[in-house]
């Protein structure tokens, strides 16, 4: 068997998936999550170097709207004055993986930074824009594609 890598190994979005707080979010457009260091510069002599001081996560979730439930529960927790947050998990589970392996990440501890109460632009799809934070120690890969 050879190990030259080939095209059909590259994952497609077209399998991926997200629960939002265990219940599965079809209509998903796009998710990304990513963790950035925040540093300080350290100076050496001539050099600028650095140094990490923390991590945060962030991301965005964008869904075609279809139902209101995201929104809804998220204008409850503020009405109520509470830090909503939630939990994330997003898979792609494309069958032409290596293997057939599944990558999934599972996000805890989310937070919304923001979100549309309402809104449409006439002739075109209403798309619906999460973005998100999360504490990076709450994150893990359950499943990973080897």
């Amino acid at each position: 068997m050879s190990d030259k890598l080939r095209g059909l190994r590259v994952l497609s979005g077209a399998h991926g998936t997200v629960h939002w707080d265990g219940e599965p979010i079809m209509e998903v457009e796009s998710v990304n999550a990513k963790v950035i260091a925040n540093r300080e510069e350290i100076i050496f002599g001539m050099d600028v170097d650095s140094k990490v001081h923390s991590y945060k996560g962030e991301g965005t979730l964008i869904v075609k709207h279809v139902y209101s439930r995201g929104k809804k529960k998220l204008l409850e927790a503020v009405r109520d004055g509470k830090d909503f947050r939630s939990t994330l998990s997003v898979a792609n589970a494309d069958k032409d993986a290596v293997g057939g392996q599944i990558e999934r990440t599972n996000l805890s501890n989310v937070w919304f930074n923001e979100f549309s109460l309402t809104g449409f632009e006439r002739g075109a799809v209403t798309k619906e824009e999460f973005p998100f934070g999360f504490t990076p120690s709450d994150a893990q890969i359950a499943e990973a594609i080897l």
